[in-house]
């Protein structure tokens, strides 16, 4: 099973790719080939031309708007997320809950979950970077779940993985309003109790410093704990 936090309750399953109201047909594009070109200008090591997979990804894990949605394998870590991103919130916060391969093989992939990089996934891909289908690759309309790949360290500690959204169909429309979907779940967390349970995680060592491995979160977590250690 895979997870997906969200500090607010309300919120649904949408890529960043498609937040923006009234955005253009051709942004998602524009984005891409932006990225590709300033990103390949300073890094000799950028991911070759073709290897959608690898740009996506590198998108999503720097923040630009992607058709990917990152799930997490971890339930304890979803839940660490969707408390602490936002811990003065005054709304109930949410999980999601996806079986990833009954999702793909509702989409006619089979009951299997790939990694991007896999050529069938291509054409899933492809929208973000042209809206022509070509020799290998024929555009794609819907959702498919997928390993993420990469030697990013982060995404490795905290089990992320992805769905790709070639459609702009909302997920979370399309499962709860199917009456026979046994694979696709939404727990509701009170405000009331978002600080206990964030208190909880960190005791048994759910904290920034331990989900995101690096010297700038140990460092903030260190200082946290020295100030709040004077009151």
């Amino acid at each position: 099973m895979w997870f997906r936090d969200q500090s607010d309750y309300l919120w649904g399953l949408v890529p960043s790719v498609q937040r923006k109201e009234g955005r253009g047909k051709h942004d998602e594009q524009y984005i891409t080939t932006n990225f590709m070109i300033h990103t390949m200008r300073l890094n000799p090591n950028a991911p070759q031309r073709y290897d959608r997979a690898s740009w996506l990804t590198l998108m999503q894990h720097y923040g630009l708007p992607t058709r990917l949605l990152e799930w997490l394998e971890s339930p304890l870590v979803a839940l660490h997320f969707a408390l602490s991103s936002d811990e003065d919130a005054k709304t109930d916060a949410a999980v999601w809950i996806l079986n990833p391969m009954k999702l793909n093989k509702k989409a006619g992939y089979g009951e299997y979950v790939p990694p991007i990089s896999y050529d069938s996934l291509s054409g899933d891909l492809e929208g973000a970077f042209s809206n022509h289908d070509n020799d290998n690759n024929k555009l794609q309309n819907r959702i498919i779940a997928c390993h993420g790949v990469g030697s990013d360290l982060r995404m490795y500690v905290q089990q992320s993985d992805f769905t790709i959204h070639s459609t702009a169909e909302r997920l979370d429309q399309k499962l709860m309003s199917d009456e026979s979907c046994d694979y696709f779940y939404k727990i509701r967390i009170p405000q009331q109790i978002r600080k206990q349970l964030l208190d909880q995680l960190d005791a048994m060592g759910f904290h920034k410093s331990s989900i995101y491995p690096d010297m700038e979160h140990i460092a903030q977590e260190e200082a946290n704990m020295y100030f709040s250690s004077q009151n």
